[in-house]
């Protein structure tokens, strides 16, 4: 692989830029345009040295840090160059690095690289782009636990029971003289089943934990007239939404973002929900029902057990206007957002709702990629477990338990011939 260079700063101008090359001339590249190249380069010890231009004419002073393969994050040789953040600087460092043989490095090759060199796996990876990306802090806590290797261990835990099993069975099938251990059967159903009851409540807490690493959609719906717009501008604590008496007046969805709790919710105000036959109107109240649908929650302003909000089972049923009317008691919250009145206790019950699917079981996973691995690998173990409990076809079992295996390999690191024979002698009495 060629050696490779890019700015690792978002683009712009700031006190301080970083630009980072990897690969085997990196080091050499970065000594060319040294005004006095280091004779001796020093593992991890950033140096102040100024950088010419190819007239020998300085354009900058920055600090360079050479670092050496293997103990870097790529697994080659690294140079870190902290340059002023001006983007013209940025720019002539780069291509003075391109003109030496570097070339711009695609996005994420950084992390491909250390992954291809083994520094990390690829659950490690994933959790990389989703620290990046994370839009709370607890979201980011999260990744970076499975970045640290949280994910990767509850992974190999469950492949090292599923191996175990693999090579019970297959010891039973090749090795055995005597007919099946008794409990062969029993054990490994209660290996398998103990292995498809944590995927599960991985896959299940998916859903929570996406919101804390992506955010939540909260869209306020219900009929006209009910103050949809007023509780959008209230818990925004801005006039975004146009507010009027005349019923229909939002005939598009409006969003903008808060943050609770350190949490980012896109709230949604939707047009009013009635029969009309105003054409513009009719398209606005498809959009509410389409939102109304997608939501993570909703905020509906309407009778409880209402059919279309019944169609999304997290909601919140807001008795809207009780400074001017009674009633509210079979609501789950009354308010004001005209008074601002309880606007903050719907705050809260908005974060409760959205996060109490969350709990921190050690056992997350932050992709869509990684659920659809652990889904298939639960759909293979539930056959094997079904096979062993009708007609022990070991064959057929094994099999099953190869292809759970296989699934598992695409969050981590892939499972050998020589995992399956080492769980089958490590039983055996030394010498044997």
């Amino acid at each position: 692989m060629g050696t490779i260079v890019a700015c690792s700063t978002p683009f712009g101008s700031s006190g301080i830029a970083v630009i980072r090359l990897s690969g085997s001339a990196s080091h050499k590249i970065v000594s060319s345009f040294l005004k006095n190249p280091l004779i001796t380069k020093k593992n991890n010890t950033p140096t102040l040295c100024q950088l010419v231009d190819s007239d020998g004419q300085i354009f900058d002073e920055a600090i360079i840090n050479f670092l050496f393969s293997p103990n870097t994050y790529t697994g080659e040789d690294l140079v870190e160059i902290s340059v002023h953040g001006n983007p013209i600087i940025i720019q002539k460092t780069i291509g003075l690095c391109c003109s030496f043989g570097a070339v711009i490095a695609p996005g994420g090759e950084f992390t491909k690289r250390a992954y291809l060199n083994n520094k990390l796996d690829m659950s490690q990876a994933e959790s990389v782009a989703s620290l990046i990306s994370s839009k709370s802090l607890l979201g980011a806590k999260l990744s970076y636990k499975n970045l640290r290797g949280s994910l990767l261990e509850n992974i190999l835990s469950i492949k090292n029971k599923i191996i175990g099993t693999i090579g019970q069975i297959e010891f039973n099938l090749d090795i055995s003289e005597e007919d099946l251990q008794p409990s062969l059967v029993p054990d490994s159903v209660s290996v398998i089943g103990s292995c498809i009851k944590n995927l599960s409540s991985a896959v299940e807490s998916f859903e929570a934990v996406s919101v804390l690493t992506s955010g939540a959609s909260v869209v306020i719906a219900g009929p006209t007239n009910a103050g949809k717009s007023t509780l959008f501008n209230a818990l925004l604590k801005k006039d975004r939404a146009i507010v009027s008496e005349v019923a229909g007046t939002t005939r598009d969805v409006l969003e903008n973002t808060i943050n609770i709790g350190e949490i980012p919710f896109v709230l949604k105000d939707t047009a009013g929900i009635r029969k009309t036959k105003d054409q513009i109107e009719k398209i606005g109240v498809e959009k509410s029902n389409q939102e109304v649908l997608l939501a993570d929650l909703v905020l509906y302003l309407g009778e409880p057990g209402s059919v279309l909000s019944s169609d999304n089972p997290n909601v919140v049923y807001v008795f809207n206007k009780k400074d001017i009317r009674s009633g509210g008691e079979k609501y789950d919250i009354s308010i004001s957002a005209l008074k601002n009145k309880n606007i903050s206790k719907l705050k809260k019950l908005i974060l409760q709702r959205v996060s109490s699917g969350f709990s921190d079981i050690g056992f997350i996973v932050t992709s869509q990629r990684q659920v659809s691995c652990l889904k298939k690998t639960i759909h293979h173990l539930s056959i094997a477990t079904k096979s062993l409990q009708q007609s022990p076809e070991l064959e057929l079992v094994a099999e099953d338990l190869n292809f759970a295996l296989s699934f598992l390999d695409e969050i981590t690191k892939k499972t050998t011939k020589d995992d399956v024979l080492d769980s089958v002698f490590s039983s055996f009495c030394v010498g044997k």
